[in-house]
């Protein structure tokens, strides 16, 4: 027995140290099984030693389960039952490891709820075991992880008397165990509202308060404020009993703890907002709390209170939802005057920094924002003032109170040129965060202010916007890019200068690594910004239509689609060329597995023929034309629409392009058929089509009057303003081509 017991010890040591022993262990077949043995049948300390291996093998979720079927609960609920306080400590830290699974451990909750885990849990909790704070945390901390996912929790939690020993342990638990009783106690009080009385009863609402404080641990705080907010959402007498208990200072200076003292995490914003939801039901709804927290700024009487006040507004303002919204509504635009009339001269600093908290809050709130004007621009204007020096941060103020007092745009509450000289000197030498607030105020200017783009140029800020393409966040990217396209599209001059920075090389990194905004984002300047042909921008195109990334070809085709439309036509025609082979796999694409591609190659193609009259008169045409004419058997609308459309293309030069037409007349059927289409948009192009087929007049010969005329009929009665032309078009060229009855 001792060199089990010493092989076991070795072994626990070397899983806890080694990787690589860990994973031998793991994938060993009768690992588990021999350890369960060892569980059940050994001697006390080989018990203890298979049971801390067993519980350092859970901590990956695989091998967690393998435990768990291995039978491992039984022997576990034995050694938890000993005597033994080595051996209720092991086990209370295996049962605690293996019950580590989530709502979707349909088998685990079964084993646990067979083995009656949870009653044997609270017998031991209820006895008061000689090892103490330590099982009392992990065997709480197990029911913490088994009360969403264990069938009949409850019903052996109500058996078992779990209220009353939760409340015990409320007042005798040590810090690591008062976290979890406060989260059970507050799950207990959500599932039934009977179990209020009895914690008002047992006078816990004054130990729930004191619990909040800065004495205690994060996690024990977050969870009392979760109970409090559990209770005043279910229990109106302990509503009263809070406010008399002293309890909405104590929760307000919850709700602004993280922020005084400096927390971060998820405790920190459990605190926060579990507080500021206890408030909330005290109060009457969220609503209440912002109105009283604005009015009570007014009769402050030191700076530190106001600052707390401040403080506990930006909580409430952060976590305003829908449901506070229908209960009753705030009025945003009362809250921001009231916020900014708190920017007065030689205010203290705490003040002005918990009211620029405030304001964030207030202008990041999706709800809230959507009711106050120019909020995007006002809440990045407070991102920057949040990060930024405080020579840049008064500019900066100063931009948001004109912003806000005044009528006026964002280019002249930055005092139009000189604010774009401030923003371009935040891109280089900044923080992530504040390089994207520059870039998205820049963003926003350059889309509602047409001097604002000569004066980013004029500034320097194009290098710097190429930079940011090449080496920015992903937001920063998009915006980056959204500019340019925008300084682009104002001015050739421009266009040139953006070219001449190298911002192609990087618009094609985003367009192949970038997010499907990313990716749309710089095709458009792709589309914006070249306007002459590039042998190795169309070859980079090509190569990424290609290539396993970007997955979807949409965005590269678009750019494509743009560059082709200007390359000359001997460069398309030319065996061997980038243009020739950019064209050539468009084409093979109309054949792909994909709809999305094959659409969306039918379309880019459709674009180059419409603005090329002389690729409409090359055998380039009937080459697509044969590869189109496959897709209008396919049933998917968008190819349907899309293929058509590429047709009509071609069609408009039919008449110069003898081979055209003679490939041509095999479409007429399937068109005429597809104009009849219950899909609006499908019968639409269709019809398109078949008018430009129609400018062949020995095709509209050929075709059978009503067959076309009754389908052009019902586009020309529901149709859009533009298929309403092509198909009095259709009509009007079968007619001309023939001599028709009236009669």
């Amino acid at each position: 027995m001792q060199d089990k017991e010493y092989s076991l010890k070795q072994l626990s040591e070397l899983i806890d140290t080694r990787e690589n022993a860990f994973s031998a262990v793991g994938s060993h077949s009768q690992a588990v099984p021999v350890l369960v043995s060892l569980l059940r049948s050994g001697s006390l300390n080989v018990k203890i030693q298979a049971a801390t291996v067993l519980g350092s093998l859970c901590k990956e979720n695989e091998l967690r389960v393998k435990v768990l079927l291995g039978g491992c609960i039984p022997p576990l609920l034995g050694l938890l039952k000993s005597s033994s306080e080595e051996g209720q400590v092991a086990a209370a830290k295996t049962i605690f490891a293996v019950s580590q699974g989530d709502a979707k451990d349909h088998v685990g909750s079964k084993i646990f709820s067979t083995e009656g885990v949870v009653p044997v849990l609270w017998e031991q909790l209820q006895k008061g075991l000689k090892s103490g704070s330590v099982v009392d945390s992990l065997l709480t901390g197990a029911l913490k992880n088994l009360y969403s996912s264990t069938e009949r929790f409850w019903n052996s939690t109500i058996q078992a008397g779990g209220v009353d020993i939760l409340l015990k342990l409320l007042t005798t638990g040590q810090s690591s165990t008062l976290a979890n009783v406060c989260f059970l106690l507050a799950c207990m009080m959500m599932e039934d509202a009977a179990f209020c009385s009895k914690v008002l009863t047992a006078d816990a609402t004054k130990q729930l308060l004191k619990l909040l404080g800065p004495g205690n641990d994060a996690p024990v705080r977050a969870e009392a404020a979760g109970a409090l907010k559990s209770l005043s959402a279910q229990c109106q007498d302990a509503r009263k009993e809070i406010a008399n208990c002293n309890g909405i200072p104590a929760l307000i200076n919850a709700t602004i703890a993280p922020s005084k003292e400096f927390m971060q995490g998820e405790y920190a914003q459990a605190i926060q907002e579990n507080a500021m939801c206890a408030l909330a039901n005290i109060s009457g709804g969220l609503s209440y709390v912002i109105s009283s927290l604005g009015q009570s700024l007014e009769s402050c009487s030191s700076p530190t209170q106001t600052a707390d006040t401040l403080g506990a507004l930006a909580s409430a303002l952060m976590i305003y939802d829908d449901k506070a919204e229908s209960t009753r509504a705030s009025d945003p635009l009362a809250v921001e005057q009231t916020l900014l009339e708190q920017f007065k001269p030689r205010s203290p600093f705490l003040v002005q920094e918990r009211t620029i908290e405030a304001l964030a809050s207030l202008y990041g709130n999706p709800i809230l924002s959507l009711k106050l004007a120019n909020s995007d621009a006002k809440r990045l204007l407070v991102g920057l003032i949040t990060m930024a020096a405080n020579e840049v941060q008064d500019e900066l103020l100063k931009a948001l109170l004109t912003l806000s007092n005044s009528e006026c745009s964002l280019w002249r509450a930055l005092q139009g040129r000189e604010g774009v000289q401030l923003l371009i000197s935040l891109l280089g030498l900044s923080s992530e965060q504040q390089q994207e607030c520059a870039v998205a105020l820049l963003c926003l200017l350059s889309n509602e202010n047409d001097e604002s783009k000569w004066a980013i140029t004029a500034a320097g800020g194009i290098p710097p916007l190429v930079q940011i393409l090449e080496s920015g966040s992903a937001k920063a990217k998009e915006d980056s890019a959204t500019i340019l396209r925008n300084l682009c599209d104002h001015s050739e001059d421009i266009r040139a200068c953006v070219e001449s920075a190298d911002a192609v090389p990087a618009l094609l990194w985003l367009l192949k690594n970038g997010s499907p905004n990313g990716k749309e984002i710089a095709a458009k300047t792709l589309n914006h910004l070249i306007h002459k042909s590039d042998t190795a921008t169309i070859s980079q195109l090509t190569a990424l239509l290609t290539s396993d990334l970007p997955e979807s070809k949409v965005y590269v085709l678009d750019a494509l689609r743009s560059m082709l439309s200007v390359v000359s036509l001997s460069d398309l025609l030319r065996e061997g060329s980038a243009a020739n082979d950019a064209i050539n796999t468009m084409i093979k694409l109309l054949s792909s597995t994909k709809e999305e591609t094959q659409a969306k190659s039918a379309s880019a193609l459709s674009g180059i023929f419409e603005t090329r009259k002389d690729l409409r008169e090359s055998n380039v045409a009937v080459k697509t034309l044969r590869s189109a004419m496959k897709l209008l058997n396919i049933e998917s609308g968008s190819i349907l629409v899309e293929s058509s459309r590429c047709l009509a293309a071609i069609f408009l030069s039919i008449k110069e392009n003898k081979e055209v037409a003679a490939n041509a007349s095999d479409a007429l059927s399937s068109l005429v058929a597809l104009a009849s289409s219950s899909d609006l948009e499908v019968a639409e192009l269709a019809t398109c089509a078949v008018a430009n087929l129609f400018l062949d007049s020995e095709i509209a010969e050929n075709a059978v009057a009503e067959e076309v005329i009754l389908p052009a009929t019902r586009v020309l009665r529901e149709g859009t303003k533009s298929g309403k032309t092509h198909a009095a078009a259709a009509i009007a060229r079968l007619l001309h081509s023939r001599q028709v009855d009236y009669a």
